[in-house]
């Protein structure tokens, strides 16, 4: 079994991966969220591919809570969306991209009364002017709460801010759709 103090059953002294049981198992009480987490992207994914973006953005609305936790629980509580988002996403039999992630950790977050910030962004050239791909723009996605990344943001530098919605609520004064509209502010 060990030769030069190393186990050599299968091979190698590595680590073993543990199984998906057992590593759902270690995050049980995260598990009813990775369940909200498959609702919320079913919802998204829906929306976003049956629904004009109009009815769709009107859809998504909701009386944004009040803050209900402090900030070391709201991170956390952060941090506990961002994984039962991604997991989730990796397991729909659908195509689950940054659009449907970045609506679900925002509702979810914003349900639970932490603020959260939808991005909508297009990539951009050198100069900074958006740029288009082959059958359009290149778009992303992404969602931040207290300034702080949650999903999708491994990529935002590469696109340009077209558009924030925060809290599921409103977009954020000042930011911009397009070159010709801007959002009042509220």
């Amino acid at each position: 079994m060990t030769k030069n103090g190393k186990n050599t059953a299968y091979g190698s002294n590595r680590r073993r991966r543990p199984s998906l049981g057992w590593r759902l198992f270690a995050r049980r009480k995260d598990l009813l969220l990775a369940v909200n987490a498959m609702g919320w992207l079913l919802l998204a994914w829906l929306a976003i591919d049956l629904l004009p973006f109009k009815l769709y953005r009107n859809m998504m609305r909701h009386v944004a809570r009040k803050p209900e936790m402090g900030l070391a629980p709201a991170a956390e509580f952060t941090k506990r969306v961002a994984w039962a988002v991604r997991a989730a996403a990796r397991r729909v039999p659908w195509r689950a991209v940054c659009f449907h992630q970045g609506i679900a950790a925002q509702q979810m977050l914003c349900r639970a009364g932490v603020p959260a910030e939808l991005h909508y962004g297009v990539a951009k050239t050198a100069n900074g002017v958006a740029k288009m791909a082959n059958r359009g723009f290149e778009a992303h996605v992404w969602v931040t709460s207290y300034g702080k990344m949650v999903v999708g943001g491994e990529t935002r530098d590469r696109f340009t801010v077209l558009g924030i919605f925060a809290g599921g609520d409103a977009p954020v004064p000042g930011a911009t759709l397009n070159a010709r509209e801007t959002l009042p502010p509220h």
